[in-house]
């Protein structure tokens, strides 16, 4: 009986192993799919943002769809990286066909301006490595890892008036606010030595500054540029605020801002919009407070309107209090 058993064992186990064997042989019945990238280029250049386009070719070779997951990527330049990236795309390539598809990528173009060091419309060499995750049928997410060197063109700068003021690529996140405007946000925020204020892109620190000297509460500038945070070190040094500003160079956009009881802006709407996710985690009760720019899809509690003595012109102050109030169609 007991010999019985083991054969029955044995070929039971024979069975299962040729079934897997064959069931592997079927799955590399089929190719892997491949890519190859054919363009890189920019597109839709706005004064705050400008496409990325990669031009990728992609070969499917199975009998069903192939889902594309996402897409990493860093760009380098005379040994700098100056951008890396993730970025998720919902597409698929047809059953057994090769296709062209376009993975878009917004990016900030004054901070890749300012990476490079290069004038806008000067064309510059490069070098890309990329991955480019795909769901395959048999194998599940897998990723084809591609390379391309070669030149890119950067977009000339766009130009905006706003209020009677040209904003372009390149100076928009460095227009300082006047020192009239900057008294006039920090009364509408309504401070208090106890609040903690943060300024985001804090150009030459005058807004912390200001709020430690007349209020003599504790502020934290934010800035991407090290030459503006360099200035922004000498301001608090030459007013004597060390003990109650401090200045770091960081990413707006990585911030966690739920601490701060006050959040002072000077960017454009569409960077605005980007930080509502962060805003949104803010204490009940903070005050959001931009400089002539509004947050779309959100209803401001105030809006006062400001002449300024520096420069003669009329400039707007946004004032928020958390919660956001969403709207619709705005």
């Amino acid at each position: 009986m007991t010999g019985m058993r083991r054969l029955f064992f044995s070929l039971a186990l024979a069975a299962f192993f040729f079934a897997g064997c064959e069931t592997n042989q079927q799955l590399r019945h089929f190719d892997k799919p491949t890519a190859r990238i054919v363009d890189l280029k920019f597109q839709d250049v706005q004064l705050d943002y400008a496409t990325l386009l990669f031009e990728i070719e992609v070969d499917n070779p199975y009998p069903a769809d192939l889902p594309l997951v996402s897409l990493n990527y860093s760009l380098t330049s005379g040994g700098n990286t100056f951008l890396t990236a993730v970025a998720a795309h919902a597409a698929a390539i047809a059953p057994n066909s090769k296709e062209l598809i376009s993975l878009p990528d917004e990016v900030i173009y004054a901070r890749l301006l300012k990476s490079l060091n290069c004038k806008p419309g000067s064309t510059i060499p490069y070098r890309t490595e990329l991955q480019l995750w795909v769901d395959a049928p048999d194998l599940g997410q897998i990723k084809l890892p591609l390379r391309r060197e070669g030149l890119l063109s950067l977009p000339e700068e766009v130009e905006v008036t706003v209020e009677g003021r040209i904003y372009n690529s390149l100076d928009v996140m460095f227009v300082p606010t006047p020192q009239d405007v900057v008294d006039k946000m920090l009364q509408l925020a309504k401070l208090k030595k106890d609040d903690l204020v943060y300024d985001l892109g804090c150009g030459d620190g005058r807004i912390p500054v200001t709020a430690a000297r007349k209020y003599g509460c504790k502020a934290v500038g934010y800035d991407l540029d090290p030459e503006r945070v360099k200035e922004s070190l000498e301001n608090v040094k030459k007013n004597k605020v060390e003990h109650l500003v401090t200045i770091e160079q960081k990413d707006i956009f990585t911030l966690d801002l739920s601490e701060a009881d006050v959040v002072t802006l000077y960017l454009l709407p569409a960077l605005n919009v980007k930080l509502i996710p962060q805003l949104e985690k803010l204490k009940p009760g903070s005050r959001i407070l931009s400089h002539s720019f509004d947050m779309k899809g959100v209803k401001p509690d105030k809006v006062v309107r400001l002449t300024s003595s520096f420069d003669n012109i009329e400039h707007k102050i946004y004032l928020w209090t958390t919660p956001l109030k969403k709207i619709d169609n705005q």
